[in-house]
């Protein structure tokens, strides 16, 4: 009879619970993980400032957001060129970054203390990239600046990709403190040109460590 009381009050409880669950989530994340391409493994960082969560059922989510992911193995280096005007030399340099926009369906477990969420979907991934100069004069004396010149440029005829992840969090009041791993791999491949000619390609795809934070509102 007592099990039956302790049984009946703790359901009650969590049907309360998720009854008063948010429907909302608003949050962000950042985190390192390895970069697979073609050159080997290497580490990259992601930072996710803008996360948002629907919770469109009570098992089921849909997720969007915005984040910048930095792949430093697709930094690209093109041939020195002299500057006829001053003899200085100048190496030039791009660095490559993904600015994701995620869209995943989510299964969902957001019990009273802890939250468990499994997705998958498709992103889309504009490429920009940013151009530094060195300049090396007579005497070896270098100095690095950053351009505003568009000397580099990607050719990247399908921005889509694959992206699945999971995460495990703690729930805080309205918010849940979480930490998700995700893995996320381009469709096509990316062709890097400098002054229009070709100086590297590959298949960019990534596997991110992330820990964030997610608020919810609106409440059912």
């Amino acid at each position: 009879m007592k099990a039956g009381i302790v049984i009946y009050i703790l359901l009650f409880t969590t049907g309360n619970i998720f009854a008063q669950s948010p429907r909302l989530y608003f949050g962000g994340k950042f985190g390192l993980g390895p970069i697979l391409g073609q050159d080997g493994v290497v580490l990259g960082g992601n930072l996710n400032p803008i996360q948002l969560d629907w919770q469109m059922a009570k098992f089921f989510a849909l997720g969007t957001g915005m984040g910048f992911y930095f792949a430093p193995q697709t930094k690209v280096e093109a041939p020195k060129q002299t500057d006829p005007s001053s003899g200085i030399m100048e190496t030039y340099a791009g660095m490559e970054t993904h600015m994701v926009f995620p869209l995943l369906l989510k299964a969902t477990i957001n019990p009273s203390i802890f939250s468990v969420e499994f997705g998958g979907g498709l992103y889309v991934a504009p490429v920009l990239m940013n151009t530094t100069v060195e300049r090396s004069n007579d005497n070896g004396y270098t100095v690095s600046e950053a351009y505003g010149k568009k000397l580099f440029s990607v050719d990247h005829p399908n921005p889509l990709g694959l992206i699945v992840s999971s995460s495990f969090g703690v729930k805080i009041g309205n918010g849940i403190i979480f930490l998700d791993l995700g893995y996320l791999r381009d469709f096509s491949e990316v062709t890097v040109k400098f002054n229009d000619k070709k100086v590297g390609n590959h298949l960019w795809n990534m596997l991110a460590v992330n820990i964030g934070y997610k608020h919810g509102f609106l409440s059912k």
